[in-house]
This record gives C-alpha cells, structure tokens and sequence, in this order.
C-alpha cells in the first residue's frame, strides 16, 4: 500500500537527515498517521448509514 511506501522511505531518510529534517519527516508521519484515522472513521460512517434500516 501507499502508506506502507510512505512509512519506510520517510524511515529510511530519516536515518541520514540532520535534525531539522528528521523533525520534518517525523511531522510527516503524524500526518499521514492522522489521514488514515479520518479515512477509517468515514468509512465506518459511512458504513453505519449504509445499513442503518430505519432510512432505508
């Protein structure tokens, strides 16, 4: 997945970054740490108004 493409290219410039960078790369893993949160819960949302019968 491209998430699992993000988490190990960011690892692996992670590791020869200076400081400034790392904390850079760090914030982009909180990101996208943060994006696949909201992806999961509208999916559940959207997921609960699919089956809620009572607005079929």
């Amino acid at each position: 997945m491209a998430e699992d493409w993000l988490v190990r290219i960011t690892a692996e410039l992670k590791s020869e970054s200076d400081y400034t960078e790392r904390a850079l790369l760090s914030a982009v893993l909180c990101y996208q740490d943060d994006l696949k949160q909201r992806r999961m819960n509208a999916e559940g949302e959207l997921d609960g108004r699919i089956w809620n019968h009572e607005q079929w």
